[in-house]
């Protein structure tokens, strides 16, 4: 069964998918101003806090982490904002909690800074602050995103070991979050999650894995972990 399935069914006279959508929806647009013109303008980051039964947390907080939840909201906020450009989207973070009554509460949220935690290899224990405003980062061996020399790595996960590659992985920026893609560390990149889950965006079907304040990145040589990064609010 899947997560969509799940929420109807927990969920049925509660808070079903569509209201939940609804409630997100119109929340974020409440949020909006004019500028010049008419031009409307929101937060740069919204907190998104929903309460349910006690029994519903944890199938809700699936539900909202799946990429296409967000990707709906940002649809239906677009359409009902005609004038709002894709990259005037906010920042959302939802926040799924028990409650007695079930609501979704959505306020403007301060710009939170993230940052990667390197552990093991040459560069153990550096910490590298992610600028709020880049929209990609690339991760690698050394200060060369390939062979090249063409482009710099953002990010330089180590100097010298091997089984990671010059051109490892990008991070991307979205309206969600941080996403995660393998790029010539292919399988051996491996997402841990805070509940133990374990993803590989190589095998993902958007190619990418959506991050999460506590999640370990783990870049390995196919068997074993050779570099742990760890991301954290800063």
């Amino acid at each position: 069964m899947g997560v969509k399935q799940m929420i109807d069914g927990v969920l049925e006279g509660e808070l079903g998918q569509p209201d939940l959508l609804r409630r997100v929806t119109e929340g974020i647009t409440a949020l909006a101003r004019h500028a010049g013109k008419g031009l409307p303008v929101l937060p740069p980051e919204v907190e998104v806090r929903i309460k349910v039964g006690k029994c519903s947390v944890q199938v809700i907080g699936q539900f909202v982490q799946d990429p296409g939840f967000d990707r709906e909201v940002e649809a239906r906020v677009l359409n009902e904002l005609v004038r709002l450009r894709p990259e005037g989207l906010p920042v959302r973070r939802y926040v799924v909690e028990p409650g007695e009554r079930t609501s979704v509460d959505v306020r403007e949220a301060p710009r939170r800074r993230y940052r990667l935690r390197i552990q093991g290899g040459d560069r153990d224990g550096a910490t590298i602050t992610l600028p709020p405003t880049r929209r990609h980062y690339l991760l690698g061996r050394g200060d060369w995103h390939g062979d090249e020399r063409q482009v710099a790595n953002d990010v330089v996960l180590c100097e010298s070991e091997k089984s990671i590659s010059r051109r490892a992985a990008r991070l991307h920026r979205s309206n969600a979050g941080l996403e995660l893609e393998s790029l010539d560390q292919q399988q051996a990149l491996v997402v841990e999650r805070t509940d133990g889950e374990r993803l590989r965006p190589a095998l993902a079907a958007s190619g990418r894995v959506p991050l999460g304040p506590g999640d370990r990145i783990e870049f390995t040589d196919g068997s074993k972990t050779v570099l742990t990064v760890f991301y954290e609010e800063a």
